[in-house]
């Protein structure tokens, strides 16, 4: 069933492309694309890189041939229940057979073949990522895109789960980048915590380079892993009424194309820097006191350290003092009592100069108490603070 869309079909080719250049380099992939990964999911095929390991390979072949593709028929024929098998021997030994290889590239001329990759990326990839963003209220192109590039790239469901945000104490449009953003911070994290996906951080590295800007519509033109996205990347045949790998244009979509801007309309559609609301006085309030608040960290830092220091060097050096009186004392032959009494004298020294150092330390702490309290009847709500809970 084709999914509920509040997105324009070019909000989803933009999400599209930009998950296609991940893949391919391309803004629309290649249909004949063909890698072996070196992440154990085998045979990379097509605009979306569909693979083995995943299913998604097999169920373009199936598809394929159900569509009656009829070049290199006998070859994916033979090797049908092998691309249906995710075990490790029936991968390796698909990604090392030419003959496989070969028949993919070649049916990838055939419009049986790019139906069968334009349905699968629908059905597989696209379609439950507006699935997702409809059942979240999420209407914003760039929440489309990272979910998109989540369910292609693998890990949606797990990181998904690990976002804790309160959709009840805030506005949609507010909850929507918080949870975004919050999300795209995670999977950052964790693609950098696993070596053999480190290399692909790329991704959200991109989407949140677009969070800073505040492009969440994604306008373009943006770079996309060194791609230079613009809209003449966005051929007629895709943006016309033919299908596309977005998927099947509604009906809607059909009897009025306002949705997807001609040629004409889109020469001067997008700015090529993203436009930014004026920041409000609560804003601005919170940007200070967030300034504020690193600068103070800094300088109680250093306070902290520098006390530290001195006293830690004063009971060292007393130390040494001690040690070298008593060292003198038994050389030269001096009775027990004088040496005693000195040390006795340098150890009651210390302990008044270490307790200084304390007194000073709890006169920062108050001094620092009564600056940032404030004054009577008047509030400061903490720098980055919202009403929601976490």
């Amino acid at each position: 069933m084709e999914p509920k869309s509040q997105f324009s079909q070019f909000d989803q080719l933009k999400a599209l492309a930009v998950v296609n250049i991940f893949e391919t380099g391309q803004p629309f992939g290649e249909y004949a694309a063909l890698t072996v990964l070196n992440d154990a999911a085998g045979i990379s095929y097509g605009i979306s890189q569909f693979t083995h390991r995943s299913g998604s390979l097999y169920s373009v072949v199936s598809l394929y041939l159900d569509n009656g593709g009829k070049i290199g028929r006998a070859t994916l024929l033979g090797n049908l229940l092998r691309l249906r098998s995710a075990t490790a021997a029936a991968i390796d030994s698909a990604a090392n057979d030419r003959t496989l290889k070969n028949a993919l590239r070649a049916a990838a001329v055939t419009q049986e073949m790019r139906a069968a990759q334009q349905q699968v990326a629908f059905k597989r990839y696209l379609g439950p990522a507006i699935d997702a963003c409809f059942g979240n209220g999420f209407t914003l192109p760039l929440s489309l895109a990272v979910i998109y590039d989540s369910i292609t790239h693998g890990s949606w469901e797990m990181i998904r789960d690990r976002v804790r945000l309160d959709r009840y104490r805030t506005s949609a449009a507010s909850f929507e980048k918080r949870w975004i953003t919050e999300y795209v911070k995670k999977r950052h994290a964790w693609l950098r915590g696993i070596p053999r996906l480190k290399t692909t951080s790329y991704r959200t590295a991109f989407f949140l380079a677009q969070i800073v800007a505040g492009n969440w519509t994604l306008d373009l033109p943006v770079t996309v892993h060194g791609f230079s996205l613009s809209i003449r990347n966005f051929p007629a045949d895709i943006t016309g009424n033919t299908a596309s790998a977005a998927g099947p244009q509604s009906t809607a979509n059909t009897a009025n194309n306002s949705t997807v801007p001609s040629i004409a309309e889109r020469k001067n559609a997008f700015p090529a820097q993203p436009s930014r609301p004026p920041k409000t006085a609560r804003e601005e309030l919170a940007d200070v006191l967030a300034i504020y608040d690193r600068f103070e960290s800094v300088i109680q830092t250093i306070l902290t350290r520098t006390d530290s220091a001195k006293s830690l060097w004063t009971t060292v050096a007393s130390t040494l003092w001690q040690t070298f009186w008593a060292i003198v004392s038994f050389v030269i032959g001096l009775p027990r009592e004088v040496w005693l009494a000195v040390a006795l004298i340098a150890a009651v020294l210390t302990l008044a100069y270490l307790y200084r150092q304390f007194a000073l330390g709890r006169m920062r702490e108050m001094q620092g108490l009564l600056f940032l309290t404030p004054a009577a009847g008047r509030q400061i709500e903490p720098a980055g603070k919202t009403n929601e809970r976490h």
